[in-house]
């Protein structure tokens, strides 16, 4: 069975298309796999953390004072207090903040943080899960993102409307997306508001920054390929056998 010159042409090209197509949309599609996890162990700490693998941190505004109905060693990761927040600004001071900075909708009285220097490149994304776990019906004890000295609150006290054990109530899993190119300094902390009767926690799961491929790098690999294509075409084209 014999083959034209042109639908060879014809197969060849479209081929190439499909190829050039699926290379583009894996590209695409597996760029955000690139992903390191953050030892945030190695971050800065202040109060009661946990840092017990890459991607993790586990932090409470425990100070074990018997402050909730189980024993604090329920409550508690570490071993270690939650530290002053008032009437000493011990947190404030470890974050560089002003005494007052953490007062949202209230006076935070004590509470623990993880702070550190991040460099994030263009088309780097920092990312992070987080749950918001209290034994709180009052006060609006909260979990925040710091960065540099802006102040995110993540959830607080309203947040909390799922059941949860040991603790009372917990926001479920949410995640953060930070993709702002730049070096910051990045806080992770829990505060307790207008009183030191309850804990709150705040626990992180997968830390991470993800190098998405910049548009030019999957644009100048695509040109390549369809100059493969335009070459493929052009000997065929002008092959001995073509020229008969």
């Amino acid at each position: 069975m014999k083959f034209s010159t042109s639908l060879i042409q014809n197969l060849i090209f479209k081929t190439s298309l499909i190829s050039f197509a699926s290379f583009c949309g894996l590209a695409m599609n597996t760029g955000s796999a690139d992903a390191a996890l953050l030892d945030l162990g190695g971050w800065q700490q202040f109060g009661d953390v946990s840092t017990t693998a890459l991607g993790e941190a586990k932090l409470s505004n425990n100070a074990l004072q018997n402050e909730d109905f189980l024993a604090d060693t329920i409550f508690n990761y570490s071993g270690n207090a939650a530290g002053s927040a008032r009437p000493f600004p011990d947190l404030q001071d470890f974050l560089g903040l002003q005494p007052e900075a953490l007062d949202v909708e209230g006076e935070a009285v004590e509470g623990s943080a993880i702070k550190n220097t991040v460099t994030v490149a263009p088309g780097d994304v920092l990312r992070f899960d987080w749950n918001f776990r209290t034994n709180e019906t009052l006060n609006k004890d909260f979990a925040f993102l710091l960065v540099d000295n802006t102040l995110i609150k993540l959830a607080d006290l309203t947040d909390a409307t799922l059941a949860d054990s040991p603790f009372g109530q917990q926001t479920g899993f949410g995640s953060y997306t930070f993709s702002t190119a730049g070096t910051y300094t990045f806080a992770l902390g829990v505060v307790d508001v207008d009183d030191f009767d309850t804990t709150s926690a705040l626990e992180v799961t997968n830390a991470r920054i993800e190098t998405v491929p910049e548009p030019a790098t999957v644009l100048g690999l695509g040109m390549l390929l369809a100059l493969g294509v335009s070459r493929r075409r052009f000997l065929v084209k002008n092959s001995p056998q073509r020229r008969v």
